[in-house]
């Protein structure tokens, strides 16, 4: 790959999520993939800064892709479905409107270009690592897993010109499953909102639109749910206690990040992936028991 790749980490990943982190970095160590760590990046903003004060919104991320820039990025990389979709949707509303970006330039003191490329990881995975790669590291295929994959509702909805995917029935998670050797469900709650941003502040809604997604995975018999986005994995993990009760679902599900199932894929242990730190533990059989 001749192009600097950098990660964009986002809050999640450094905080509450740091267990996708250190699952994706074994991912990638084991893909050879050349990349480093964004410095000096700063918080997105996700819906929240967005639904109070749009400019603010764009300057945040604004101020983060031109530091990339000047890095020398060409590729950033996003985790995190709701960084991706702030990143993604500020450069594209930049480069749409010449007159807003040298207005946002000269206001927050930043030379943002549009000369790099914001990534979703799924995007990244798939299109530029390439399936043929993954499947070249499978040392233990996960051929004894059913698998539900969950996209949630803002990795595939950014402006049309810069998605990756199709919007409402996604498909590059699964392909990435399907070449870990699992199989794969074909499942209409695939793209379906779990309610993060509302999992402190209006839990009673996010609990029942977790316990919709999470009874009919039960349903159809999967052995998990496969998520990217580190938000819809809190919500998803961590409240399965109660919410099971309430929606009748007998066994947990639990909610691994695909890095995490790569990495099993890829022969690494259960905590070298940082499986210990999720609430709901999948241990498939056959895996190195660390």
């Amino acid at each position: 790959m001749n192009r600097k790749i950098a990660l964009y980490p986002g809050c999640s990943l450094e905080t509450s999520s740091s267990h996708y982190l250190v699952s994706l970095q074994r991912v990638f160590e084991i893909l050879e993939i050349d990349y480093s760590i964004m410095e000096e990046w700063s918080c997105c903003g996700a819906t929240s800064v967005k639904s109070i004060d749009k400019e603010m919104n764009l300057m945040l991320n604004l101020r983060n892709l031109a530091l990339a820039e000047e890095q020398g990025i060409r590729e950033l990389v996003v985790p995190c479905a709701s960084c991706y979709h702030r990143l993604v949707s500020t450069h594209w509303e930049l480069m749409q409107d010449k007159d807003l970006l040298k207005r946002l330039n000269r206001k927050t003191g930043f030379r943002f270009r549009g000369d790099l490329k914001v990534r979703n990881i799924l995007d990244f995975l798939v299109h530029v690592v390439g399936l043929e790669s993954i499947a070249s590291r499978v040392t233990h295929p996960l051929k004894e897993l059913t698998v539900a994959c969950y996209y949630g509702c803002l990795n595939t909805r950014v402006p049309q010109s810069e998605t990756f995917d199709v919007m409402e029935y996604p498909m590059t998670m699964d392909r990435i499953v399907q070449t870990l050797g699992a199989e794969v469900i074909d499942w209409s709650y695939k793209t379906e909102c779990c309610g993060a941003s509302l999992f402190l502040t209006m839990d009673s809604i996010s609990e029942r639109l977790v316990g919709r997604i999470l009874r009919d995975a039960s349903l159809r018999g999967v052995d998990c749910i496969t998520t990217s986005c580190p938000m819809c994995q809190t919500n998803l993990d961590t409240k399965q206690s109660r919410i099971r009760d309430e929606y009748d679902i007998k066994e947990p599900v639990p909610s691994p990040f695909i890095t995490q199932l790569m990495g099993l894929a890829f022969g690494c242990g259960p905590q070298e992936l940082g499986m210990d730190k999720n609430f709901e533990t999948l241990m498939p059989p056959g895996v190195i028991n660390q």
